[in-house]
């Protein structure tokens, strides 16, 4: 039931986000222009890293909160301000040298125009900001998950996405589309959510408990966290690469044709993160049993995405036309449609990546992203050079065909995957094969048709019963209600 509950949170959370996203990226794309919209795509990526240069203090704030301190508050304010102590000074020193060289002239290896390349240069110190408060702001977090303070978080996060998008683009429409102006005005809203969330953490969570920093503490959690920080910073450097190899290999003004399919796909990506998140400390105090059912039960609600991907692969140029006009999506359907299953991969791979921080294991996934960052950036390189932005969709998803290998096989999860989630990505295969056997035309409708609704088919009967249970949720919180009846009600296994 909680997992149910806080799930719903998640998700509910991200919905303002992928609304504004919708909306204002047209507009902001015509606006600023492609080679603006381009390196910005590549600064958020560069950004990303600043999520995992916490040392790992979010992950192991939320593991240790959510297990050991569970029920001590002066414990839980010790292992807080103790990760803040560490997150700060790594921030600062992180943010100087990473966004200080990207603000000072590695942009040159984007083959930006002059006068972009000169609002990068005077966009460092924005950005080395924007880095310190990531990073805080990833930390502080982890405190609100581990306690499972889910509705604030996803609030947080709500007014996060919302200021990350909408600042910048009246900023852009009242001030300049410069881009050091679009970067103070992202400073501007992230400063303000990190200011929230450790006032938040420290006067309801911690009730006001004595801020206090220990060496104890501090081993507890580099512990964890080193080894979660390496994952993070070696899964952060293969996820952001697509964008820095495809910038140097094809120039910063086709990045965004990859970049704004990718963005609208990675939206999903809020299903499996609210799922992982949600169970996670559930997870990290259950047998390793009850752990392999969980996650069992999460990787079929997680899959009930399926026909999304399908449609969406016979979909995508209409879509993109509509959005954001026929010469934009001649050049990127075709990546678009790529993406679709690379996503669907990545999102189930999330599921396992929370099941192994749950069982105290990051170490495991460091070692599957050690593996796999220098075959795919050689892929990356490769296929961006061969087919341009349709080649960086295809390392992208021979990318996450190999984290779903090395975390189902380190989890001993094959037969269970086979099993929940095999029939439904077959068909998502049939759906990408008819679209390259068509080309350059796009397939039959009635192709289209045929595989988009045997995947509704299959997917909503092999449903699991807690997609009952959450539509019933969800429907119930509706100003008007529907008539529902939950036929899964005797079935067992309640999430």
């Amino acid at each position: 039931m909680a997992i149910r509950r806080n799930s719903f949170v998640n998700l509910t959370s991200n919905l303002v986000g992928l609304v504004l996203f919708a909306v204002l990226t047209p507009l902001y794309f015509h606006v600023i222009g492609s080679e603006r919209y381009g390196i910005l795509a590549i600064i958020w990526a560069f950004l990303s890293f600043f999520t995992a240069f916490d040392f790992g203090m979010g992950a192991a704030l939320t593991f240790r909160v959510a297990g050991a301190a569970r029920a001590d508050t002066p414990s839980q304010a010790e292992y807080f301000w103790t990760a803040l102590s560490i997150s700060f000074p790594i921030g600062l020193l992180l943010g100087g040298l990473l966004f200080g060289s990207v603000g000072g002239g590695l942009g040159g290896l984007f083959k930006l125009s002059p006068t972009v390349s000169a609002e990068l240069v005077k966009s460092a110190s924005a950005l080395l900001g924007i880095g310190l408060c990531t990073i805080l702001l990833s930390t502080s977090g982890g405190l609100l998950r581990g306690r499972e303070y889910f509705v604030t978080n996803a609030i947080l996060n709500s007014l996060s996405l919302t200021l990350a998008i909408l600042l910048p683009v009246l900023a852009a429409i009242l001030i300049s589309p410069s881009v050091y102006v679009l970067i103070l005005a992202t400073l501007a809203g992230r400063v303000a959510i990190v200011i929230a969330t450790i006032a938040f953490a420290q006067i309801v969570i911690l009730r006001g408990s004595r801020p206090r920093v220990s060496a104890k503490a501090a081993r507890s959690l580099v512990g964890y966290g080193a080894w979660s920080s390496l994952s993070g910073v070696l899964e952060l450097s293969i996820s952001s690469a697509d964008r820095f190899i495809l910038g140097a290999v094809i120039g910063s003004s086709g990045v965004g044709y990859y970049s704004v399919p990718s963005s609208v796909l990675a939206r999903v990506m809020v299903v499996p993160t609210s799922l992982g998140s949600a169970s996670l400390p559930q997870m990290a105090r259950r047998s390793a049993e009850e752990v392999a059912l969980l996650s069992r039960k999460v990787v079929r609600m997680v899959v009930m995405l399926t026909p999304c991907f399908v449609i969406g692969v016979f979909l995508a140029n209409p879509f993109l036309r509509i959005w954001m006009g026929a010469s934009f999506a001649s050049l990127a359907t075709l990546p678009m449609q790529i993406l679709m299953p690379a996503f669907w991969l990545e999102a189930v791979a999330a599921i396992f990546f929370y099941r192994l921080l749950a069982q105290g294991r990051p170490k495991v996934n460091a070692a599957t992203a050690a593996i796999i960052v220098l075959p795919y950036c050689t892929l990356l390189y490769f296929f961006a050079g061969l087919w341009g932005v349709a080649g960086g969709a295809a390392a992208y998803l021979a990318r996450n065909m190999m984290y779903l290998t090395g975390r189902a096989t380190a989890t001993q999860a094959w037969g269970m995957l086979i099993r929940v989630a095999g029939l439904e990505f077959l068909l998502l295969a049939i759906a990408v094969g008819a679209v390259l056997l068509s080309l350059p035309n796009q397939p039959p409708i009635f192709v289209g048709l045929l595989v988009s609704a045997a995947s509704i088919v299959v997917t909503l009967k092999r449903r699991p019963p807690e997609f009952d249970r959450l539509v019933g949720d969800l429907l119930h919180r509706l100003p008007y209600r529907f008539p529902y009846s939950d036929q899964s009600a005797d079935r067992s296994g309640k999430v």
